[in-house]
């Protein structure tokens, strides 16, 4: 061990004993164990979260097939550690003694799902509950719908191809089969050893393969890199993340969330160090111009001074690390009914990047001040009040705004978000530092020319006489309300999204295959029942087989080529009105009575490449219908209300064969209605949402707990702000309070003073904090998040108010040492 930093542990041992590190040893613990432990939980619910929109497609990815995977594709496959399992889905005709019915047949292995699973009941219609196998031989489980339009009950036998099944149960929610609304057929699930019996399989069959895959993220990202390549082009592998639109906004806001709650903890817990550490180097002066008197150098106190603070970063680092993953094993015990029965456990990673923050913080935030060290001369020991000016650090500040930003980009995943929130901050504090000039030159002018009671006056002396200060601790106090206001405003206005993504009565069935003759008959129907159903929608049915006047595959490129509009029939519709919660994102609608115009939806610009002013052609029933993109609309998958990727003006699609689609909401206990609405409408198709939208909810339940979690986490960095800005200017306050009171100040006096000193830097930087908060946030929401802005007027009064309150309370229990202490004491 070098000679300095032998003296750099001894100086820590010193300071330790002496009690001048603990404050800057918590807030850097607090950097630590806050950072790592927002990592490590949330590393853990997004790979939780990430499960469960697994769970919802029965697996973690997905190849999908008109064929049976080649034998170098299969090959690839047992080759990895990964489970599988293989479904087979084609429609076919079932027949129960003079009844028949077209239905989508489903072959399973034993294993299916991978992820997930299946709830069935004994009786269609009635209480269901989890179930964790799959059919025997020789049975088939039947979507509730299929028992009246078959008339068989359970027990019941049924042929299938040129085989024999018995009905064993009924099946009320498959995990993949929620990944569309309009699967239109009823469902029959059998065992795919059954599948050679019944004779159906043969050469030219329409039939849809898909392998389903489940491992851990290492083995999956192996997986993909080594199969997706000898895929063919009739062989799509999808991820769970990717496949269901209508969990992925949710998934991805959270994510986005919890990025910013790691950005907002970090700036703070980066806050607490560097006021720390600014009290750190000031009660070094007298110390260090003893030495230099003595005969040390410049070079060899900054080593040990440096030393001191790397020895503190190793030492709080790692028991920083552990506490973070206490905590958050703590959360995860306390939300323990709400988050998911088993939570993935979090890699090593999490906990390296806690530690590394942890001394990047302390050299980004509190190396700066240190650097003032260098500049105390011998001659401070004759004239204390030479104290030196801030050095020039713009080097060690940008090399620490690389490192965080690396950091925050690691925590967040989202560049944009950490560069606009960096620029934001900045921003702040340039506009701070020139309204504290301001501001300051305003009350100077103000005390010399209108009488101010003495206690105020003496408060607001103080301020203007140490300006440095004054800048520090409000620049402090700004960022930690601005931090914690902009994550509050920014939760509200997540928690609103998902509240209205699924309101009270959410539709939970949807009717498809209504047909134009039975209308009015199904709406009399509902309103009979009284069941609460939505508006009716046309749908037709069309392919895409043109861009721009080129073959659709020629006209894109190779990777959008795969994209599954290219592939299938689409669902469209006609409104000559856009609904009201459509928001259109560019073009205008067309008026009532147009023809050749098309509205599509913003993702297949992403993904075709089609923008406004392109021709689409598509073929609807033999028709060639092309229309102009005159709109794109964004469309909230995750609502779960009918939704369309095209829509066109009615007369385009006048004359061509439609059907309707409605959706409609029904509580559990009066579903038995169903057995009705399906004897007298055997022709529609009936799909259950109800299972899949509990799912959802418990999602967002989770989501919820986690942002609570996050504010609480923010709160508690936000109070060690406070305590750290207070702390760091205690000295100086000391001597001016016993100075005050030796020379006849009462304690009254002295409490107004101090006091009214922190309630005016509480008010000011509350206002700032709104200035800031409102211009992060407007940013955030329109640019990250994708919601909706409008000012938070209500802040404009609040903040203020209990930003002056806090830390003119905080300020109050920090100086009762100033007022207790005694004069003489201080004085010697």
């Amino acid at each position: 061990m070098s000679r300095s930093l032998l003296l750099s542990w001894r100086f820590l041992l010193r300071d330790w004993r002496s009690g001048e590190l603990w404050l800057l040893m918590l807030s850097l613990l607090m950097a630590v164990s806050v950072s790592t432990s927002i990592a490590i939980f949330s590393d853990r619910l997004q790979l939780s979260l990430g499960r469960q929109v697994a769970e919802v497609m029965g697996a973690d990815l997905v190849i999908s097939s008109s064929k049976k995977l080649s034998e170098e594709v299969s090959q690839a496959i047992e080759d990895q550690p990964v489970e599988q399992a293989t479904v087979l889905e084609f429609p076919s005709v079932v027949m129960a003694g003079d009844q028949m019915q077209l239905v989508s047949a489903k072959a399973v292995t034993l294993n299916y799902p991978l992820r997930g699973h299946m709830r069935t009941a004994d009786q269609p219609f009635v209480a269901d509950e989890v179930t964790e196998d799959t059919p025997a031989e020789g049975e088939v489980w039947l979507e509730p719908r299929l028992f009246p339009l078959l008339e068989v009950e359970v027990g019941d036998t049924l042929l299938l191809g040129e085989a024999e099944f018995k009905v064993a149960r009924a099946i009320t929610l498959e995990t993949d089969r929620g990944s569309g609304f309009y699967s239109l057929s009823p469902r029959l699930m059998f065992n795919i050893s059954d599948l050679g019996a019944t004779g159906i399989i043969q050469p030219g069959s329409r039939v849809h393969w898909r392998t389903l895959i489940a491992g851990e993220a290492e083995q999956l990202a192996t997986f993909k890199s080594k199969v997706e390549p000898l895929l063919s082009d009739s062989e799509k592998l999808n991820l769970a993340e990717d496949d269901r639109e209508d969990l992925r906004g949710s998934v991805v806001l959270l994510k986005q969330f919890l990025g910013l709650g790691s950005i907002a903890a970090m700036l703070l817990a980066g806050i607490a160090v560097a006021m720390s550490s600014r009290r750190f180097a000031e009660r070094r002066f007298d110390g260090i111009a003893v030495m230099r008197c003595m005969g040390a150098q410049q070079n060899q106190l900054m080593q040990i001074f440096v030393g001191e603070l790397l020895w503190m970063a190793v030492l709080v680092s790692i028991p920083g690390v552990i506490i973070g993953w206490l905590l958050q094993v703590g959360v995860v015990k306390l939300l323990a009914n709400v988050l998911p029965p088993w939570l993935p456990e979090a890699g090593p990673l999490p906990m390296i990047v806690g530690g590394l923050t942890g001394i990047i913080t302390l050299v980004g935030f509190g190396l700066a001040p240190l650097l003032r060290l260098k500049d105390v001369t011998p001659l401070r020991v004759l004239r204390r009040e030479l104290t030196p000016a801030a050095a020039g650090v713009w080097s060690v500040y940008g090399l620490s705004l690389i490192a965080m930003l690396v950091l925050l980009w690691y925590h967040t995943g989202q560049l944009l978000m950490t560069v606009g929130m960096i620029l934001g901050v900045s921003a702040v504090i340039l506009l701070i530092t020139l309204t504290i000039k301001a501001g300051l030159a305003s009350v100077q002018r103000r005390l010399s020319g209108q009488p101010v009671p003495m206690p105020w006056r003496l408060g607001l002396k103080r301020l203007l006489q140490e300006q440095g200060q004054t800048s520090a601790q409000l620049t402090a106090f700004t960022l930690t309300f601005m931090a914690m206001a902009l994550v509050l405003l920014v939760r509200t206005d997540l928690l609103e999204r998902w509240q209205q993504q699924l309101p009270e009565k959410t539709p939970n069935y949807f009717a498809i295959n209504i047909q134009p003759a039975e209308v009015k008959s199904f709406q009399n129907f509902l309103q009979s029942n009284d069941i609460n159903g939505t508006t009716l929608y046309p749908m037709v049915r069309g392919r895409l087989i043109e861009i721009n006047g080129l073959p659709a595959k020629e006209a894109v490129t190779e990777e959008q080529r795969n994209h599954n509009s290219l592939h299938r029939e689409l669902n469209m519709t006609w409104s000559d009105r856009p609904r009201s919660e459509v928001k259109i994102v560019a073009g205008e609608w067309w008026q009532p009575g147009d023809t050749g115009e098309i509205s599509i939806e913003r993702s297949i610009v992403e993904h075709l490449g089609v923008d406004l002013g392109d021709e689409l052609t598509f073929t609807i029933a033999g028709t060639k219908v092309t229309a102009e993109v005159t709109s794109i609309r964004e469309v909230q998958w995750e609502s779960f209300q009918p939704n369309f990727y095209m829509i066109l003006p009615e007369a385009s699609l006048k004359g061509l064969p439609a059907t309707w689609l409605n959706s409609f909401y029904l509580p559990q206990q009066d579903r038995l209605v169903l057995n009705e609405l399906v004897r007298q409408f055997p022709t529609i198709s009936l799909l259950d949402m109800d299972a899949v939208i509990r799912q959802v909810q418990v999602m967002l339940e989770q989501s919820i707990l986690a942002v609570e979690a996050m504010l609480l986490a923010l709160l508690l960095a936000g109070l060690l702000v406070l305590a750290s800005a207070i702390e760091a200017s205690l000295d100086t306050r000391l001597r001016e309070g016993a100075l005050i009171r030796s020379l006849g100040g009462s304690r009254k006096q002295l409490v107004i003073m101090q006091a009214g000193e922190f309630f005016i830097l509480g008010a000011f930087s509350g206002v700032m904090a709104v200035v800031g908060t409102e211009i992060c946030s407007g940013w955030l929401n329109v640019q990250v998040f994708e919601l909706s802005w409008q000012p938070a007027i209500w802040l404009w009064f609040t903040l203020p108010i209990v930003s002056a309150l806090l830390i003119g309370l905080s300020g109050w229990l920090g100086i009762r040492r100033v007022i207790r202490q005694s004069p003489g004491v201080v004085l010697k």
